[in-house]
């Protein structure tokens, strides 16, 4: 999934030279937070957000707040905005942006192709494809499996699930868990009822939760050998699982 997909194409922006008013009022009508300014050979050379606009409001108990409320007819763009701009590519993958965006503490890249604005990616497009990543589009299940993370373990776990059992995973991702050898794989599953599939990842090992390891009072239901003895590669299960 890269920024090309995910970004906003038609991207509103301002001059240098546009008034805080004017900027103000097409951040409220068209409902955004971030305007890149661009000057007048259309170069991405700051950006401006609707925190900066609001604060440069006076409050409504100032004692000149009429004359401060016109220096925002007065006062620019160019005053008040960014310079130091982090921008992302079209081609800059999704986690790669994500990673922009929380290690830099900000709202939005500015995507740039050939030193040309062509699109905005801001964290509602990310949270948007976070969802779209875990299947948010379909009704599906949630589960958990925690596995030893190591080579074929997840080929096991997608076996069992996608070819032994032909329920379609909708969406997964695989984090890490803290302190541990182990990963975690989330998945999102189009089946009315995920407590079958549970059962059966139990019975070769797996400690498996709904919707979560945390909350799910089974998931730490132990195997007994002979339910763990297809595991280990005796047929016709295990068979199966080990020609992966």
């Amino acid at each position: 999934m890269l920024v090309r997909s995910r970004m906003t194409p038609h991207v509103h922006t301002v001059s240098p030279e546009t008034t805080l008013a004017e900027a103000l009022s097409i951040s409220r009508e068209h409902r955004i937070r971030h305007l890149p300014v661009l000057d007048d050979s259309r170069r991405l050379v700051g950006i401006v957000t609707d925190r900066d606009l609001r604060l440069a409001m006076p409050p409504i108990w100032a004692d000149e707040h009429g004359e401060l409320t016109q220096a925002l007819h007065t006062r620019r763009v160019g005053e008040l905005m960014i310079t130091n701009i982090i921008t992302a590519l079209p081609d800059t993958p999704m986690e790669d942006a994500a990673r922009l965006l929380y290690t830099h503490h900000i709202g939005c890249l500015p995507v740039l192709e050939d030193d040309r604005l062509i699109g905005i990616l801001t964290e509602t497009d990310l949270l948007r494809a976070f969802a779209e990543l875990f299947g948010g589009q379909k009704l599906t299940k949630r589960v958990e499996v925690q596995l030893p993370n190591r080579p074929g373990e997840l080929a096991r776990v997608v076996r069992l699930i996608g070819i032994e059992k032909k329920i379609n995973i909708a969406g997964m991702v695989v984090p890490p868990v803290k302190g541990g050898e182990d990963c975690v794989a989330i998945m999102h599953l189009q089946v009315d009822d995920p407590s079958e599939i549970a059962h059966a990842l139990r019975k070769v090992g797996y400690r498996v939760g709904t919707p979560s390891l945390e909350t799910d009072p089974d998931a730490d239901f132990v195997p007994t050998e002979e339910f763990r003895r297809p595991f280990q590669g005796d047929p016709p299960f295990g068979r199966a699982m080990a020609e992966l």
